[in-house]
């Protein structure tokens, strides 16, 4: 997301990211407590995070990739993330104050162990965290109620979450025609009301809120190749961040990912929330 400003990363000054709200979520033998699974043997040994027997995830709402319920995060990453809690006899942590702008951040602090929300592999976050093994692959699309498409741009009052990787380039290209929101919420809203011509956003997560919030006349359309926007030219990867300094934790990650793609639990995952399965075999690891 897909995935600030995802600066390339969302930004967030240190300050607001020491304030996130930590709420917690049993993931190791179906309990509140991680000692209670006594017998439970991790699949790797020697993995160290943040909080012993804990694994603390920065997330935000970005349906159907997170969904935040209560203390829970679920969605096909947060059930992803949780099966590897299981994996590993860990807890999982979710922190989810700040919003998009805090998770990358709070994973370049230490202050999580991961991130999540549809974040995707490219090369400038090799600088500053470590990119997991993909998850699945991750379509973009221009979204609006007049069929536009990522050639239609010129002109036009746009959108995008704070934190897509395409947001400095379109920017650049639209000036000020470009905006950026910091919440799926205000962006949806401003579409609708015609205050803005379109949006740019995963394409995934544009048709799952269309099930349940539809815009009358809205369109999702992948984007094509734009000799303006570089990150339209190739498929995003989606991964989960982690600590530059626990490669440890993030090859366990790597390890635990593609378990869990061979035993079929990805698949089950994306057709769970109505997402074509065949995008969770992403190829070889890439990076826009």
């Amino acid at each position: 997301m897909s995935p600030t400003p995802r600066t390339l990363v969302r930004t967030l000054s240190a300050g607001t990211a020491a304030g996130l709200l930590a709420v917690s979520l049993a993931a190791c033998g179906g309990s509140g407590n991680a000692d209670s699974a006594s017998d439970c043997k991790p699949a790797h040994e020697g993995i160290k995070t943040i909080t012993e027997g804990e694994l603390t995830v920065a997330s935000y709402d970005y349906a159907p990739a997170t969904i935040l319920e209560g203390d829970n995060v679920t969605g096909m990453e947060g059930d992803l993330i949780n099966e590897i809690a299981k994996l590993e006899c860990l807890k999982v942590t979710v922190s989810t104050s700040g919003g998009a702008g805090a998770v990358i951040p709070s994973v370049q602090s230490k202050r999580v162990d991961i991130g999540s929300g549809n974040w995707l592999r490219t090369k400038e976050r090799t600088k500053i965290v470590y990119l997991s093994t993909p998850l699945w692959s991750d379509p973009q699309a221009i979204v609006s109620t007049k069929g536009l498409t990522s050639n239609d741009l010129e002109g036009k009052k746009v959108g995008s979450v704070a934190g897509n990787l395409w947001n400095d380039s379109m920017q650049k290209w639209l000036g000020d025609n470009f905006k950026i929101y910091q919440d799926d919420e205000s962006i949806y809203s401003d579409l609708k009301a015609g205050r803005i011509d379109a949006l740019v956003a995963s394409s995934a997560s544009a048709n799952y809120r269309f099930k349940t919030a539809p815009i009358e006349g809205a369109k999702v359309i992948d984007v094509k190749p734009n000799p303006n926007v570089p990150q339209f030219a190739a498929l995003g990867q989606v991964m989960l961040p982690s600590s530059l300094d626990n490669d440890t934790l993030g090859k366990a990650l790597d390890e635990d990912i593609q378990k869990l793609r061979e035993n079929g639990t990805i698949k089950k995952l994306l057709e769970k929330y109505g997402i074509d399965p065949s995008v969770g075999e992403p190829g070889a690891p890439t990076e826009l």
